[in-house]
């Protein structure tokens, strides 16, 4: 798998997270271009895969952290920005919750 795969795949949630995270692993967070680009879609999916039981908090954190600054990440929106931000640093915003993740799949949804 290539960066560019690698980095859509993390960005898509089709691996399980903490394999994505290992594979992006290899790769430098520096670029000079973008290889992918985060949207809205991309949010809500991790969200309902919380909202279902089939990720963790801690899974939705080390998913936002992984991609939070990365150089070769576009945000499609600065919303994108605001919500990974918010998933990336639960001790400095809000705790993921089943109400905050419903919350916040209202906004990505209002967004799409």
């Amino acid at each position: 798998m290539n960066r560019v795969e690698a980095l859509k795949a993390l960005v898509e949630a089709e691996l399980p997270i903490a394999q994505g995270i290992a594979r992006m692993s290899q790769f430098a967070w520096d670029s000079e271009e973008y290889l992918a680009v985060l949207t809205p879609e991309n949010l809500g999916r991790v969200l309902t895969l919380f909202s279902e039981g089939s990720i963790t908090e801690l899974d939705v954190e080390d998913w936002a952290n992984a991609l939070e600054c990365r150089d070769d990440l576009a945000l499609s929106e600065p919303a994108v920005s605001k919500v990974l931000y918010e998933l990336a640093n639960p001790l400095l915003t809000h705790a993921l919750s089943a109400e905050r993740a419903h919350h916040l799949l209202c906004v990505v949804k209002s967004l799409g």
